[in-house]
């Protein structure tokens, strides 16, 4: 709420209407002078709205950006409340209970992760293949499991260097991804030497020959885009445009998630899990993004978002 100010410079009186915004730790002031005359409330009546204006105006700009299409200043400054409080309620954990929340958000990202791609194990069956070293479903599955968390702890390393997405980054993560998986360790760490194509789909993929091309330009778009666009949406195009390539012959979607929970992350957003249980509509949402209609798959991530944080309320 804006409210009155009145300053005396050299005996004199000037009187300013103020309001600050808080955009995560820091605060922003909007002023506008009103004269020497305390003005009536018809007067602050207009100034107010001139305060407001200015406020939606730099949201637009510098919450929103310019470059965004889906994602209003409503939207945005939701999820910049989630990102807040997100990030003060991991810091108000004391160490063991942040190791301990952080290990079960990881262990339902991984059981959803490999379910979505078709994977039959349960979260009680990926705990006890982590924490326990027990032997349950097939050895891909195991693998599966064992690669993301090795995944994970890949990227983790790269977020706390700040590293940046290009195609060595993405290219490693892979390697570790389908490091000894049966049929598809051969392909892991390259860009697919094969054609490739899902039955649940109707989109017909590049051919293989101009994946590299292909990647090349969505990381310089990547990289053109990321201070133009907000976060949120950036990582919801890029997960998709990676989809529509399809680079690898195996692992494609388990990746995208991971690169787009990297942008969000970077840009201090929280890890954003996507449940099996909302599958057909994460594919339908990239099925729209293959045809570069992204709004669906920024809507998705945007409610998935804030789902999340729904349960983070809880506990």
């Amino acid at each position: 709420m804006a409210y009155l100010v009145s300053r005396k410079v050299k005996g004199k009186t000037y009187y300013y209407l103020e309001q600050n915004i808080r955009i995560g730790k820091e605060f922003k002031k909007f002023s506008e002078y009103l004269g020497h005359k305390k003005p009536t409330k018809t007067t602050l009546g207009g100034h107010e709205k001139n305060i407001r204006k200015q406020i939606e105006e730099y949201y637009q700009t510098e919450l929103v950006k310019q470059g965004t299409e889906f994602i209003d200043v409503k939207t945005a400054k939701s999820l910049e409340r989630i990102k807040q409080e997100t990030t003060e309620f991991i810091q108000g954990l004391s160490t063991s209970e942040k190791k301990k929340w952080l290990e079960a958000e990881r262990d339902k990202f991984i059981t959803n992760t490999n379910a979505i791609e078709g994977s039959t194990l349960t979260l009680d069956e990926t705990k006890k293949i982590l924490h326990k070293k027990i032997k349950i479903g097939s050895e891909r599955e195991r693998l599966e499991v064992l690669n993301m968390e090795k995944c994970l702890e890949r990227y983790d390393q790269y977020l706390k260097i700040d590293r940046k997405i290009d195609d060595v980054m993405i290219l490693q993560l892979h390697y570790i991804l389908l490091n000894e998986v049966p049929d598809y360790d051969k392909y892991k760490g390259i860009w697919r030497p094969v054609d490739v194509e899902i039955r649940t789909s109707k989109f017909e993929f590049p051919h293989f020959k101009h994946v590299p091309a292909l990647m090349k330009k969505l990381i310089e778009q990547y990289n053109k885009q990321k201070q133009s666009v907000h976060p949120v949406e950036l990582a919801a195009k890029l997960h998709c445009s990676f989809t529509t390539i399809h680079p690898f012959a195996d692992g494609n979607g388990r990746m995208a998630r991971l690169l787009m929970n990297y942008i969000l992350q970077k840009n201090g957003f929280p890890f954003t899990n996507i449940p099996v249980k909302k599958r057909d509509e994460y594919f339908q949402a990239q099925e729209e993004g293959h045809n570069q209609n992204y709004k669906g798959f920024t809507k998705f991530l945007v409610e998935q978002i804030k789902e999340n944080y729904r349960q983070i309320q809880k506990h």
